[in-house]
């Protein structure tokens, strides 16, 4: 499992860092996908920590460690619904 967390932390954190160069070169550009670009890099930033929690959870629930999978479970729910509102 920490394999496969470590592996979601690098690609979520390589891709929104990318995506930010990216935006900052099509800026320097001129280019009107700039501002997009920037969108999903920090985009990518945010959704990394809720991806990475359900990759626990289903590690959990794979290893039948139930109380951990529910507390792992309830934190990204907890995330999730304060991302929520905060959006609205």
């Amino acid at each position: 499992m920490n394999r496969a967390v470590s592996i979601t932390l690098w690609i979520g954190t390589l891709a929104g860092v990318l995506l930010c160069a990216a935006a900052a070169a099509a800026d320097a550009m001129g280019q009107p996908s700039a501002r997009g670009l920037a969108r999903l890099g920090v985009l990518a930033l945010f959704a990394t920590p809720p991806l990475r929690l359900a990759v626990v959870t289903a590690g959990f629930l794979r290893a039948k460690q139930r109380r951990l999978a529910l507390a792992s479970a309830t934190v990204l729910v907890v995330l999730l619904a304060t991302a929520v509102r905060a959006a609205l």
